[in-house]
């Protein structure tokens, strides 16, 4: 839906600067932290010794997304599907292992928070993804059976949390996820959120 790589990358640096941790590099954020849980990789990542240190560092990092959020940007074609989709009366929910507030409000100020029927964040569950309570808890309160959902990702925890809760996995390709079809292998593939149009 967003482009939140770079920012992610960025905020995330910053809050382990003032942290006094050594910074990541493109590569490891990629393949160690980006769309996984943080909390239970980063303690190893880094070396960082306590829940409470990672808290903080956390918290640093959602600060200065704040600061920066203007800098997000929309995927192409997403309004337009996501219009068409709420058109045909799809349900439409998101799932992420980010902070609920973090993600309404990227979702707000790239203006489709309201096309969104439920939002699913890492404090509304247990386990989160690659564990399928994410997605399962997402279905249930939209009253969608997991046979009848499609469940879209660009990452393998996404597919991993999708196929687990039962739906149709769908694998958006971006520039950073061509590596996900050598670990995991969808049933189906797109290179542009507008296929999805082509599914319902």
């Amino acid at each position: 839906l967003v482009d939140t790589f770079d920012l992610i990358y960025e905020s995330f640096n910053k809050a382990l600067e003032e942290n006094k941790k050594r910074v990541l590099t493109k590569g490891e954020f990629k393949e160690y932290l980006f769309g996984k849980p943080v909390d239970s990789t980063l303690p190893e990542l880094i070396g960082v010794s306590s829940r409470e240190e990672v808290k903080k560092i956390l918290k640093d990092f959602e600060r200065h997304w704040f600061m920066d959020l203007e800098k997000v940007k929309i995927f192409k074609h997403v309004l337009l599907t996501l219009n068409q989709l709420k058109l045909r009366g799809s349900k439409l929910g998101v799932v992420s292992t980010s902070p609920r507030g973090v993600i309404r409000e990227t979702l707000k100020t790239v203006g489709i928070y309201e096309l969104f029927d439920v939002l699913i964040g890492e404090e509304d569950v247990q386990f989160k993804k690659p564990h399928h309570e994410p997605v399962s808890t997402a279905l249930k309160m939209i009253d969608t059976p997991p046979g009848e959902a499609i469940f879209v990702g660009d990452t393998v925890y996404d597919m991993m949390a999708g196929k687990e809760a039962g739906c149709y996995t769908v694998l958006l390709l971006n520039g950073h996820n061509k590596d996900v079809l050598a670990s995991f292998k969808p049933d189906k593939t797109i290179t542009s959120v507008k296929e999805l149009l082509e599914l319902t």
